[in-house]
């Protein structure tokens, strides 16, 4: 749900032009790669990303197709946000293909 520039999801918010993630109004720890997947992934909710739609759009640039900093950075990305990363809530795994986005925490299809 994005409001005046800031994305809310559960406890958290992501400030998009502070490039800031809070919870509960607490600012977490976000590298400049964090908070680019997160926003791309905020803007394309409940849309399925392939890993390489993710790094392209994060990055806006090429790379290698086994290039695995996308998975390290949803790895992450998950021990800030998710109560367990093993079985995350918001950023779910697409298997064989990628990830999606959930802000209400459902668990998608």
């Amino acid at each position: 749900l994005v409001q005046g520039g800031k994305v809310v999801f559960g406890p958290f918010t992501l400030d998009l032009a502070t490039r800031q993630l809070s919870r509960d109004g607490e600012t977490l720890p976000l590298t400049s790669g964090e908070f680019s997947v997160l926003k791309v992934l905020v803007e394309h909710a409940r849309r399925p990303l392939s890993r390489d739609q993710l790094m392209e759009m994060a990055r806006g640039r090429e790379h290698e197709a086994f290039d695995r900093a996308i998975d390290v950075q949803i790895s992450r990305l998950r021990k800030l946000i998710e109560d367990s990363a093993a079985q995350p809530r918001y950023i779910q795994t697409v298997w064989g293909f990628g990830y999606v986005f959930v802000p209400d925490g459902e668990h998608s299809a």
